[in-house]
């Protein structure tokens, strides 16, 4: 339920939200005798055109959100005295859709006329006649009896006289396939504007725009006002405008106007039979009706029927539309409501069998982006960055979480590298992953020039590549009203699902000046239909310009007494092709399964603000006794313990964010592995806080219990974490109901990290499993990784792991050799450090240490935690030093 449309919508009709009309729209006087007066040869008689329905102002937009159409009220012009009534429709009685009223002035009395109708309505009103939507044939004979000659005489007696220009606006570009209007406001104009397709009102500048196909049709239009002038777009006459018209049309060809005109006058008052029309697949639709004898006649006469004795529906090919909706239009009683406008503007070539889905995108140029970005996408990574230039740089890349949204994104982006500065806007845990992806993929862009922003006051163009998170953005509207964006990236874009939270509000006006919007989600809806439409707005406005049509058609919308309830769901398979054929590229792990490896490890950088300044000035001690390089071995593995105490101190808040956004994300199942207890403690009263089922494995819980809690794990259909110590539950347990498994800290010895790992990687698991490593730069993890890095190579290059040691046959097959896996020593990074000499010293100096001590008896998997400042050398009642760099 979207709370505050009660009033806006109140007065729509039950059947799909569209606006009722009568059936007769022109109406003649009678005789005495009851029947229609035939037309004077030498008087007209004013014939009136009434809208019985005036729609309230602002009814299609959302209260409080500036992000729909304002619609305007219904204006009444007198019409200009003394103006010659010539035969047949006049400019000023001519609508926008090619039907006409005749609206002549009495010889001693005039009465005033409807000038334009509310709502985006206008243009469909004025096209519905008596039946099915022609004009009343009575009142067109009427017409043609008028004899020029009256007109004469009336021209004679009365001189014309012809209206000033009182408004005067021009037409400017206002995207590479878009202009827009600048005039000031007139309610003809206005309506004109309702009625062309591409029509897109900005609430910010106040302006409509349009797409460069409609230019002719709005010139056109609005040069049949007479007080009214357009001056055209510049450079754009009528060859350019047909060139760009027919390049707009070749990619997605105008809907026929016959087509178009289906979509409206469909209602029948007091039908006994109703139905409605479905597009169930790429080229076929379906109808939905009770049963009547001469609607299942009609059905029998298309070529293309098919019935289904399951769902007890007919389906026909989209060619046999029009002929199908034509011949039940001539059944009295029976209601049919037709495809909604946006799927035959988007499938039109499919409607006249000229076309068939396109099974292949053209392949983009990508020639001019780095070579090691380019040579490292696998091919269903390529055709999206190919789907993405075929959408001019505007689309929802929903691919399934792990199959590379960032990389594709960042390919997207620097294909449109002239138009950069760039904006990512991501959640707040993920801003340095992404400064790093950057600097992984794009070598060409220079450090200095990735800015990440991580304070309100920071420069938002402070560099090419620009980073921010949702939160930040949302205090930053000054910046972002004086400095567009060209392109754009939103990362996890249904964060922007709520139209009235602070995060969609602060986005909003960067997303409308944009010329590349890129929105990555792996479930861009979380539960309904209704929370795509905010994401559909950023890419296409144009595509669902009132929320309300949406929401009819695909919320299951349903008036109630305070207003209008979105929150189910209706027609959910067409919506997905409509969106896949507009914006959307979506797929499934499961269909590009045989590009992928078996594991896919992914390091995450996150930072340690927000840290207390006991914690701060810890670490920072840490880190320079530990630099110090004494020869002491004892002292520097007394050093770096007490740095990783610290560090996992410094990372909670952090790691806690990051799960919280994998929740948030639509992740259900995943396992989070620590070491030090204060983080496991810190991890289970997160999710305790937040109401969210857990499990948590460490020393202390008996061995009677682990299986339980396994089963609990395995078996739960609810959102569920499992909270496992690294040491306590790298073995033995089987949870591979979860296909994702993150590191909040890491540890000194590799191989038990691939045991833990493969607690979710091994026979049973149908997916590919996602494997992510939460690292911080300075702390322990700046040592931690060169120093596995340097383990695992060592194991490697012998062929062995303590995990094929310990497993044989039950990770025996997961560890067959698979030429697109990564190696987890390719994840290993020597980034963490700023100074390479140091850290190759250090590193190398820990090596030493560690490799000196023998590994010690097994011991529990208690969890240990060190807060103090000081490490005694031998301390009586704690672990040994040596337990911890022994293993």
């Amino acid at each position: 339920m979207i709370p505050g449309t009660a009033a806006e919508h109140s007065t729509s009709p039950q059947h799909r939200g569209q606006d009722r009309r009568p059936n007769q729209l022109f109406s003649r006087p009678r005789d005495k005798s009851g029947q229609n007066s035939p037309v004077s040869n030498t008087a007209t008689k004013q014939v009136k055109v009434i809208d019985p329905l005036p729609l309230p102002k602002g009814q299609h937009s959302l209260k409080g959100l500036d992000v729909f159409t304002r619609e305007s009220p219904p204006v009444f012009k007198p019409p200009q005295p003394k103006t010659a009534v010539l035969p047949g429709p006049s400019p000023s009685s001519t609508s926008a859709t090619g039907s006409f009223c005749v609206s002549t002035p009495h010889p001693k009395t005039s009465s005033p006329g409807l000038s334009s109708s509310s709502g985006s309505a206008t243009g469909s009103f004025y096209k519905q006649g008596t039946k099915h939507g022609a004009t009343s044939p009575s009142v067109q004979s009427a017409v043609r009896r008028q004899p020029s000659s009256s007109s004469t005489d009336i021209s004679n007696s009365v001189p014309a006289k012809t209206p000033a220009v009182t408004v005067r606006g021009k037409c400017v570009s206002h995207s590479e396939e878009r202009f827009r209007v600048e005039v000031s406001y007139h309610a003809e104009l206005i309506a004109v504007f309702k009625n062309i397709p591409s029509r897109n009102y900005d609430p910010a500048t106040k302006m409509w725009n349009f797409s460069l196909e409609d230019h002719r049709q709005l010139m056109e239009e609005a040069g049949s006002i007479s007080c009214v002038c357009l001056k055209p777009l510049e450079g754009m006459g009528g060859i350019a405008v047909a060139a760009a018209a027919a390049s707009s049309r070749s990619r997605d060809a105008p809907a026929p106007a016959a087509l178009l005109k289906l979509c409206s006058g469909w209602q029948r008052p007091g039908a006994t039979v109703q139905g409605h029309a479905t597009l169930v697949s790429r080229s076929r639709f379906e109808v939905d009706v009770g049963y009547h004898v001469d609607v299942i006649a009609a059905f029998k006469q298309m070529p293309s029927k098919n019935y289904d004795m399951k769902t007890r529906k007919w389906s026909f090919l989209l060619e046999d539309y029009k002929r199908l909706m034509d011949a039940l239009g001539t059944i009295p009683s029976v209601e049919i409501e037709p495809l909604p406008r946006v799927v035959v503007q988007a499938f039109s070539a499919l409607f006249e069998g000229s076309q068939t889905w396109p099974s292949e995108v053209p392949e983009a140029d990508l020639s001019s982006i780095d070579p090691s970005l380019t040579r490292s996408l696998m091919p269903f990574q390529r055709d999206g960055v190919n789907f993405a230039v075929s959408k001019d740089g505007r689309l929802l890349l929903a691919d399934d979480m792990g199959l590379g949204k960032t990389v594709q994104a960042i390919c997207i982006a620097a294909y449109y590298r002239k138009e950069w500065p760039l904006l990512v806007v991501a959640p707040s845990s993920v801003r340095f992953t992404w400064a790093e992806a950057f600097r992984r993929w794009l070598p060409s862009v220079q450090p200095d020039s990735i800015n990440v922003i991580v304070k309100g006051k920071d420069n938002l163009r402070g560099g090419l590549v620009n980073i921010i998170s949702y939160d930040l953005l949302s205090r930053m509207d000054k910046q972002q009203a004086a400095n567009p964006f060209n392109v754009l990236i939103m990362d996890e874009s249904h964060f922007l699902k709520n139209m009235k939270t602070a995060r969609f509000k602060s986005a909003l006006p960067l997303l409308k000046v944009a010329k590349r919007v890129i929105l990555l989600s792996g479930t861009p809806a979380m539960s309904r239909p209704s929370e795509l439409y905010s994401q559909i707005l950023a890419v296409k406005p144009s595509l669902f310009p009132r929320f309300h049509d949406f929401g009819t058609r695909y919320c299951n919308a349903r008036q109630l007494p305070w207003g209008w309830d979105y929150s189910g769901s209706s027609n959910l398979g067409e919506l997905k092709l409509v969106l896949e054929k507009s914006l959307m590229l979506r797929r499934l792990k499961s269909e590009v399964l045989s590009q992928l490896p078996a594991k896919q490890r992914k390091v995450v950088t996150v930072t340690t603000d927000g840290i207390n300044t006991r914690t701060k000035a810890a670490l920072s001690a840490a880190a320079k006794e530990l630099a110090k390089g004494q020869h002491n071995n004892n002292k520097i593995k007394e050093a770096l313990l007490v740095f990783f105490n610290h560090t996992a101190e410094a990372k909670i808040k952090a790691i806690m964010e990051y799960i919280m956004d994998l929740l948030e994300c639509g992740r259900e199942k995943f396992l989070v592995f620590a070491h030090h207890k204060l983080v496991l403690d810190s991890i289970t009263k997160g999710l305790g806080e937040k109401g969210i089922d857990y499990i948590r494995i460490d020393g202390s819980t008996p061995s009677s219990d682990r299986q339980q809690l396994c089963d609990r794990f395995q078996f739960t259909d609810q959102s569920c974490v499992a909270v496992l110590s690294i040491t306590a539950a790298n073995m033995g347990l089987t949870l591979h109901s979860a296909a994702l498994v993150v590191f909040a800290e890491l540890f000194w010895n590799p191989g038990i990290m691939i045991q833990a790992e493969d607690r979710v990687h091994r026979i049973g698991q149908t997916s590919n499993v996602d494997i992510h490593y939460l690292v911080a730069k300075g702390t322990a993890d700046d040592y931690l990784w060169p120093m596995i890095q340097e383990k695992m190579n060592v194991l490697e290059q012998v062929g062995l792991s303590e995990s094929n040691l310990l497993e044989k046959a039950e990770s025996a097959r997961f560890h067959s050799k698979d030429s697109q896996q990564r190696r987890i020593t390719e994840m290993f990074q020597r980034s963490f450090t700023e100074e390479e000499d140091d850290a190759d010293m250090d590193e190398a100096l820990l090596l030493e240490a560690v490799d000196a001590w023998d590994d010690p008896s097994n011991h529990p998997g208690s969890s240990f935690c060190h807060t103090g400042s000081d490490v005694e050398e031998s301390p009586s009642k704690k672990r040994r030093i040596e337990d911890y760099f022994g293993r």
